[in-house]
């Protein structure tokens, strides 16, 4: 890094300072992982693929992608943004190294490289961050972006400040679109047309087996209708207790189960759940209970959602009924599940067309039709069910997003010339 780059690194670091002080007093659980944060992380020995997902969903997108780079011998590492992703790497593949994403500051980001060694860096969906890009231009890293997105909502704003994103999107040297509309936007906001193709949605590609649940999971969920509400927030927990209240009144009962969004809003749900009269379990505590019709189980733990929608007649994905864009709506139908949905959904477009065909996801416009269509579910269980199956074969058609975007990968290694990064283990 040069002295021009140095001094302004400094001025930032200066700049910004106070602000993150004061974010780490504010917010106490900023604090885990700073380290990792301002690019200390363990030295490796062997360069390695480093891929880079923001949270939770895009980090099981990713560790799909892990999983066949390893089994090819690929030397992979991994990192997020949040600790509920790193959670995910360090739950699904705990051998491979993986840590909290540095700061996009020239100085965190340089310690991270230095340390982490990669041998090709790889941003899952829109992880475009100037800094990181820049320093792995310097080291001749090659950048490529897997299963690309740029939402309806974030597409604009990217268009404003293109002038700036200029330079950092000429670095890229790949990008796997997820579809054509992703492709032509990043072609609008400067990557070369070249270097854009459509390789799909990792989050589409169907896992080779569908998670599995935990026995005592098993054991409490037995014998009993369920309905699982996933990736929720405050409005859609409520109303899918309406929803819970106006099925028992025409004779349908079940456990409702919710996986709220944030897993620290587990206790404030609890305390609301126990408000509206209902008995509440968490998923931590369930201690070999066996749960009856009428009662929520809170999942406050990582990574038993997928596999828990699998018990499910029908489920609802959050993050729609709320202007938030939804979430993976793609999980319960992998699990042959039927998912209702609300109308903010712009984040899964292309999901929402593909699970509409053969009614396995349906859109209601707001709470009131929610609780009306899990009744008319319940009315007809077997018809439910039949859509759930038919969602899920829909999906299968869209496998193959994994291994184009391995391709992509390795086409830009032989490329730019890299030595193919080789795992150590046997």
């Amino acid at each position: 890094m040069g002295p021009f780059r140095h001094s302004l690194a400094a001025l930032m670091a200066i700049g910004l300072g106070p602000f993150l002080a004061a974010a780490l007093v504010a917010r106490p659980k900023l604090r885990r992982g700073l380290g990792e944060r301002f690019g200390r992380i363990p030295e490796d020995s062997v360069e390695r693929i480093w891929v880079h997902a923001s949270s939770v969903g895009e980090a099981l997108a990713a560790c799909r992608l892990v999983r066949v780079l390893e089994e090819d011998g690929y030397a992979v590492r991994a990192s997020t943004t949040t600790l509920t992703g790193l959670g995910v790497f360090r739950r699904d593949r705990p051998a491979m190294p993986s840590s909290l994403a540095p700061l996009d500051h020239p100085w965190c980001v340089e310690s991270a490289i230095r340390r982490g060694r990669p041998s090709l860096s790889v941003l899952i969906e829109t992880e475009l961050w100037p800094n990181w890009i820049a320093a792995c231009a310097r080291r001749e890293i090659p950048v490529v972006v897997a299963s690309g997105r740029l939402s309806d909502r974030s597409f604009p704003r990217y268009r404003r400040i293109r002038h700036l994103l200029g330079r950092t999107l000429q670095r890229i040297d790949a990008v796997g679109a997820r579809t054509e509309v992703d492709a032509e936007r990043f072609v609008e906001l400067g990557v070369p047309e070249h270097r854009v193709c459509v390789t799909g949605d990792l989050k589409l590609d169907p896992p080779a087996a569908q998670p599995a649940l935990a026995i005592d999971l098993i054991r409490a969920l037995a014998d009993v209708s369920v309905v699982v509400g996933g990736s929720t927030y405050p409005s859609e927990e409520a109303a899918l207790l309406d929803a819970l209240d106006g099925a028992e009144k025409a004779g349908h009962a079940f456990v409702l189960v919710l996986a709220p969004r944030q897993i620290e809003r587990a206790a404030e749900l609890a305390r609301f759940c126990r408000e509206r009269r209902r008995r509440v379990h968490l998923r931590s505590r369930l201690e070999g209970r066996h749960l009856v019709p009428g009662e929520i189980l809170i999942l406050d733990t990582l990574g038993e959602l997928a596999a828990t929608y699998a018990t499910a007649s029908i489920a609802f994905v959050g993050g729609t009924l709320e202007p938030i864009g939804g979430h993976n709506l793609v999980e319960p139908v992998h699990a042959g599940c039927p998912v209702l949905f609300g109308p903010y959904f712009q984040n899964a477009r292309k999901v929402v067309e593909i699970l509409e065909v053969g009614g396995a996801g349906l859109c209601v416009s707001d709470a009131g039709e929610l609780g009306v269509e899990i009744i008319r579910a319940f009315d007809d269980l077997e018809a439910c069910r039949i859509r759930g199956e038919m969602g899920r074969e829909n999906l299968e058609a869209h496998r193959g997003s994994v291994a184009r975007t391995k391709e992509m990968i390795e086409d830009v290694l032989e490329r730019r010339g890299r030595a193919r990064p080789v795992s150590l283990a046997p």
